[in-house]
C-alpha cells in the first residue's frame, strides 16, 4: 500500500509565535537587567577577583596583561570565538550577571567585550550601568552591523561603549580597537 502525499507527517512552524516568543525572552532579560544595581564594594572591601576562577585564558601573561571580560549572556559567541582573538591578553568569560559583577569588582583598569547580537536592551543597559559605577573597566560592543556612524552616534549615547568592533572577527582590527581604547586611559588619565 503507497502512502499518498496527503498522508504523510507535516511540520507546521508558527514563525509569528516564535518570533513572539523570543521577543518575550529578550524584554523578560531587558527587564532584569533595568531592575539591576551592580553591588560596588565599599573602598578597601574590593572583592578578590584575581582568585575568580577563570573560564579561559589564552596569551602569555605580562606584568602589563589587561584583563578582558567576555561577557556571553545567552550565547556562545565568545567561547566558539576565543581562539581567533589577538593574544596577549587575560581573558576571562562571564556567563551570567553575577560573573560579570564579580569580575567589576576590580579597581584596575580593564574591558568588557558586550556581543551586541545577544541582547542589544541588556547590552545597553549593562553599558550605562560600567560606565557609571566602575570608571575604570571600559566597554566595548562587537556587533555584526556596526557602522562608524552607527558607532559614533551610539558612543553619544548614556549607554555608550568606549569602543566598537564591527564582525567579522580579524586579530589584527580587534587589537587595534583594544589599544585604541587602552591609548584613551592613558590620554585621559
Amino acid at each position: 500500500m503507497a502512502i499518498d502525499d496527503d498522508d504523510k507527517p507535516t511540520v507546521v512552524l508558527d514563525l509569528n509565535a516564535l518570533k513572539k516568543q523570543k521577543l518575550k525572552q529578550e524584554e523578560e532579560l531587558a527587564s532584569m537587567v533595568d531592575d539591576l544595581e551592580f553591588a560596588v564594594p565599599p573602598q578597601g572591601e574590593e572583592e578578590d577577583v584575581a582568585q575568580a576562577p577563570r573560564k579561559e585564558i589564552t596569551g602569555p601573561k605580562t606584568a602589563e596583561s589587561i584583563r578582558v571580560i567576555l561577557f556571553d549572556l545567552q550565547s556562545d559567541f565568545f567561547q566558539k570565538a576565543i581562539n581567533h582573538l589577538p593574544k596577549g591578553f587575560d581573558y576571562v568569560i562571564a556567563k551570567d550577571l553575577s560573573e560579570l559583577n564579580r569580575y567589576l569588582g576590580a579597581r584596575t583598569f580593564q574591558i568588557v567585550m558586550f556581543n551586541y547580537d545577544a541582547n542589544p536592551k541588556a547590552v545597553n543597559h549593562l553599558c550605562g550601568q560600567v560606565k557609571k559605577k566602575f570608571p575604570s573597566t571600559k566597554t566595548m560592543i562587537i556587533a555584526r552591523n556596526i557602522s562608524p556612524e552607527k558607532a559614533r552616534a551610539h558612543a553619544q549615547t548614556p549607554s555608550g561603549a568606549n569602543g566598537y568592533y564591527q564582525l567579522p572577527i580579524d586579530s589584527k582590527k580587534l587589537l587595534a580597537e583594544i589599544h585604541k581604547i587602552q591609548s584613551g586611559v592613558r590620554k585621559a588619565g
